[in-house]
């Protein structure tokens, strides 16, 4: 116990100096603001301080590139709630309650709710990094391709609850999702799979649909077409925002302790998996969220009304992934994602080898590195709530300036993916106009367009894996049913589709 107290204190005495302190301040306003502009990723905040953070103390460096990944991700949920337009794929769940909270007059509630709920998931998940995080890394090496196709069905099955009651017209733009993320080459055999692979092979569109242009097009320039159009009809209203309680009462925090607690251990347990991402934490947390506030009795508001509880849920999720990613990276010296590829790329720069070592033989390193991370979740609270009087002032912007803004930004933010003037670069923006008129159109016709973006991102992951397990299984399809977890997952999967209609025939 002794050892464990000096360890902690060293680690303590490591990170708590004002350099450090500095530093996070730095990250974290620059990954809120990265987060917050559409287009621009936590990978983009990680990678341009990646060289800053060489010249600085390992703990120091981590502290800065940590304060980047946690702001950026929080940070995301800005745009969703106030224009909804999510700042990255992490905050597409927040798009559903947040915006038209916002719309309603409750930009200040729900960017509160979105900052607390950012602040609880993220220490919840540097909790159990903390306490289980070799438990949780041996554990999440059980899935393999069978279970990581499953787990991608699984956030698929979520269109049933995200499409309310179109389930036809959500499945139909998701299997439209789907068709679009298999536009390129085959990930195996790296052949074109298209029409004319000749006339494709000299463009940009061998590699794919990119998901950043994609997102910007659906939600970014689809929604600014669409207000435009309100606005030539004389529907568009401009929302009276209210500051007023910024944040969920204490009541309000306690009836939605059983959604806090399940959306935490969901963006832990899938951020700890690699190769998954937050995206499908944060549908199956607000899908779970919906079952909860819509049973008989609930004292919680129905997620997808514009409630809270449809904010809190997400970001709750989204920032405990962050927490989740550091256990493979700390343990295993396996990233997740492009992120923590970057965070690891860091510790293994310095000389810092990630495992079993690492844990035994540097523990006041590990210490100042969860510490990192704690600091950087208060520096990310703190600014968010800084900017909780500011950020809604866009709203007062007349739609009429308003609009031509979101588009610009839209633009930049598309072109900015590549850095520089390339065909790649206007490539992308091509990409954005054509897939925002086409979001627009779904719109104008009643059709849900998370569902579509759902399929665009998990769309590889289902592809890729489930060809995998096939080849590992020698060509048996049968492979996925002789896992345990691949199991209890599709029982999950039918359960989502038929449960909600057998209740409802009961009902009736």
């Amino acid at each position: 116990m002794q050892a464990a107290l000096a360890d902690l204190s060293a680690g303590l005495e490591i990170l708590l100096t004002f350099e450090t302190i500095a530093w996070v301040i730095v990250g974290s306003i620059l990954g809120i603001i990265l987060g917050a502009l559409p287009g621009l990723t936590a990978t983009m905040g990680l990678a341009l301080m990646l060289p800053v953070s060489f010249y600085l103390p390992t703990a120091t460096g981590m502290a800065l590139l940590l304060s980047v990944y946690t702001g950026a991700v929080s940070g995301a949920s800005i745009p969703a709630i106030l224009l909804g337009i999510p700042g990255n794929p992490n905050a597409l769940a927040t798009v559903e309650d947040g915006y038209k909270m916002s719309q309603n007059g409750q930009a200040g509630l729900a960017l509160g709710g979105a900052a607390l709920a950012s602040l609880i998931g993220g220490f919840i998940s540097l909790i159990l990094l903390c306490l289980f995080a070799p438990l949780l890394a041996k554990a999440t090496l059980a899935f393999g391709p069978a279970e990581k196709f499953m787990l991608a069905l699984l956030g698929m099955s979520i269109i049933a609850a995200i499409s309310g009651n179109n389930l036809m017209k959500g499945l139909s733009v998701a299997a439209l999702g789907l068709a679009l993320s298999i536009i390129g080459t085959d990930p195996f055999t790296n052949s074109a799979r298209m029409p004319f692979p000749e006339l494709f092979a000299a463009t940009p569109l061998q590699s794919g649909i990119k998901l950043i242009p994609a997102l910007i097009g659906f939600f970014g320039i689809s929604q600014a077409l669409y207000d435009l159009d309100r606005l030539r009809q004389g529907s568009l209203k401009v929302p009276q925002v209210s500051l007023k309680n910024p944040f969920p009462s204490m009541r309000k925090l306690g009836q939605m302790w059983r959604l806090t607690t399940e959306s935490s251990l969901i963006g832990t347990i899938i951020g700890a998996i690699p190769g998954t991402g937050a995206s499908i934490a944060v549908f199956l947390s607000y899908e779970r969220a919906k079952q909860l506030t819509s049973k008989v009795g609930s004292k919680l508001g129905k997620v997808g009304t514009g409630k809270i509880e449809g904010v809190f849920a997400p970001e709750v999720a989204n920032n405990a992934v962050t927490g989740g990613a550091l256990i493979p990276v700390l343990t295993l010296a396996i990233p997740g994602d492009a992120a923590t590829a970057v965070l690891l790329g860091a510790l293994l720069i310095k000389g810092v080898v990630p495992g079993h070592e690492l844990f035994t033989n540097d523990l006041p390193l590990v210490y100042a590195i969860f510490g990192a991370m704690g600091l950087s979740l208060i520096a990310m609270f703190v600014f968010q709530l800084i900017g909780i009087r500011i950020f809604p002032k866009v709203l007062e912007v007349p739609p009429l300036y308003l609009i031509p803004i979101i588009i610009l930004l839209s633009y930049a933010g598309t072109y900015a993916i590549d850095g520089q003037a390339s065909l790649v670069a206007t490539f992308n923006m091509g990409v954005a106009c054509i897939l925002g008129v086409l979001g627009y159109l779904l719109k104008k016709a009643d059709y849900p367009i998370s569902p579509l973006v759902l399929g665009l991102i998990l769309g590889p992951m289902l592809e890729q894996n489930f060809r995998l397990a096939v080849k590992l299984g020698q060509g048996n399809y049968f492979t996925f049913l002789e896992q345990p977890i691949v199991l209890v997952m599709l029982a999950i999967v039918i359960a989502t589709f038929i449960g909600p209609r057998i209740i409802a025939r009961a009902k009736s």
